[in-house]
């Protein structure tokens, strides 16, 4: 599928012909099956049985690079299981790069437990945004508001970056606005809840929502 990992696996002793096809979404995955790879490879298993594990390889956990497409033509990536820096990044990425041709979305959340690096952080994650040249920004949560901000001052935005105090407010706003063929990224933190906001909105229009586990969104 579009997005999941695909190459041709060369061994250290020179076997090839091992064609990997991962179930994973992101190129950013690459470099933890060359490793699981290298390792497996290390401890006597045979090249055919590392390349067939590879490609069965899925995420450890729900939230984690999650994809679901809608019947109206939305696709949705909830990637909220948790945040930090670098992969905030990384789901950025690969936002750009499955939405060629598409309107993406990007709902963002606070990324927490940055400490003195919290706002500098957030800030480099909206001029990321920018510059990958995702379509809309939906900023959730006060937390997060100076990546909203940041946003703004390196975009110009206008209609194109929105803060949503709650996830209430984005999900109204999302329900409204999106069209077949948009692609939607979630991304948070864990605690920050996002991850349920993604959930609704991967549910098909008026139909019932799923129980929050007893989570809060936001």
């Amino acid at each position: 599928a579009q997005g999941n990992p695909e190459f041709e696996l060369v061994l250290p002793d020179g076997e090839t012909g091992l064609h990997v096809n991962s179930r994973l979404i992101g190129a950013h995955h690459i470099g933890n099956l060359l490793a699981a790879a290298a390792a497996a490879w290390a401890a006597g298993v045979p090249g055919t049985d590392i390349a067939a594990s590879l490609s069965t390889q899925s995420a450890a956990s729900r939230w984690r690079m999650e994809r679901t497409e809608r019947a109206d033509g939305v696709t949705i990536i909830n990637d909220a299981y948790n945040a930090n820096p670098e992969s905030m990044r990384a789901a950025l990425r690969t936002l750009a790069d499955l939405g060629r041709g598409r309107r993406t979305w990007a709902v963002l959340g606070a990324m927490l437990e940055l400490g003195p690096d919290s706002i500098r952080e957030h800030t480099a994650v909206g001029t990321q945004v920018v510059r990958l040249n995702i379509s809309r920004l939906v900023v959730v949560g006060r937390e997060a508001r100076a990546l909203y901000v940041s946003a703004v001052q390196e975009g110009s935005w206008g209609d194109e970056c929105v803060f949503a105090e709650t996830a209430d407010d984005a999900y109204a706003l999302l329900n409204a606005e999106l069209e077949p063929g948009d692609l939607v990224l979630f991304k948070s933190s864990n605690s920050v809840g996002l991850r349920h906001l993604g959930d609704r909105i991967a549910l098909p229009p008026q139909t019932t929502e799923p129980a929050d586990e007893g989570s809060e969104l936001l």
